[in-house]
């Protein structure tokens, strides 16, 4: 019975790229330290607290662009870290061949993303995008699965990244320009992009509210819902991201969930929960989270 209710759910609920009659849902990240902040700490168990069987793959390598990563596929590299969360445990398995990652699980989802300081230039994701796609399509193992993008944040305004001079080091001119180098891809693979997760939307959300003030303990300290001026801090900064993917994924909007790291309150929560949420309603523009 409760499995005949969540079959019936997911395939009504609208915008969820999991809304298919399935017991488990394998989700892969193509991607950096900016997935590892995004999928591999609360994801899991947001799913689980919603009722969704989750597999979360992570095709890790820190800083590696699109174009990077279709070399390591092209030379066949093995040096590809495989990240997996399955029933809520975080495994290393080492490093791979993305051929090897890819074709470990019949994934549902798999998705791409752009190395942060280049994710706002709109002629960095070509032709690495373009290669990755056609190279997972030919691999996967199930014929249904959907490919998407997921949209990066900007820095910490006092970031002290090299690549922040790309954007004058100015938030939110990174912000504006990641938002439209996304809508660019998007529209270029309409065909084989199904969705995108807005995270960097999310972030911004979230940094029109009072989550920015570094009240909740952790070290290091808050920097705009980043740990370095650039990747999200441990608990909120991660938290906000995992809620968007879940809502992205699912259909499921996070707002109201009890799932949240340790030392958040259920008022920081739930702003958070918020923040995902519109960024959903509204992925390519901010707006602003009210107490």
């Amino acid at each position: 019975m409760k499995r005949l209710f969540w079959i019936i759910v997911l395939c009504l609920t609208a915008g969820g790229v999991g809304a298919q009659a399935v017991d488990t849902l394998r989700v892969l990240a193509i991607g950096n330290s900016f997935s590892e902040d995004a999928v591999e700490q609360f994801l899991w168990d947001l799913g689980r607290e919603a009722g969704v069987e989750l597999i979360i793959g992570n095709a890790y390598r820190g800083g590696w662009s699109l174009s990077a990563h279709w070399n390591d596929a092209r030379s066949k590299a093995a040096d590809t870290e495989y990240r997996k969360v399955v029933t809520g445990e975080r495994k290393n398995l080492g490093k791979r061949t993305l051929r090897d990652i890819i074709t470990d699980e019949p994934w549902d989802v798999i998705t791409f993303q752009q190395v942060s300081q280049e994710a706002g230039r709109e002629a960095s994701y070509e032709p690495g995008l373009s290669l990755l796609i056609g190279y997972v399509r030919a691999l996967a193992l199930a014929d249904s699965v959907r490919l998407g993008f997921h949209q990066t944040w900007a820095y910490a305004q006092d970031s002290d990244h090299r690549g922040f001079a790309n954007y004058d080091r100015n938030q939110f001119l990174m912000y504006a320009h990641i938002t439209t180098a996304v809508e660019e891809a998007m529209a270029f693979h309409r065909g084989d992009l199904s969705f995108y997760v807005p995270s960097g939307t999310a972030i911004q959300n979230a940094r029109t509210s009072s989550l920015v003030n570094p009240t909740i303990e952790e070290k290091p300290v808050n920097r705009e819902l980043t740990r370095d001026g650039f990747h999200l801090n441990y608990t909120i900064g991660r938290y906000t991201a995992a809620c968007t993917w879940l809502e992205a994924l699912t259909g499921i909007s996070p707002v109201g969930l009890k799932t949240r790291p340790k030392g958040v309150s259920r008022e920081q929560a739930e702003l958070a929960q918020r923040a995902a949420h519109a960024a959903i309603l509204v992925p390519m523009g901010v707006t602003p989270i009210t107490e």
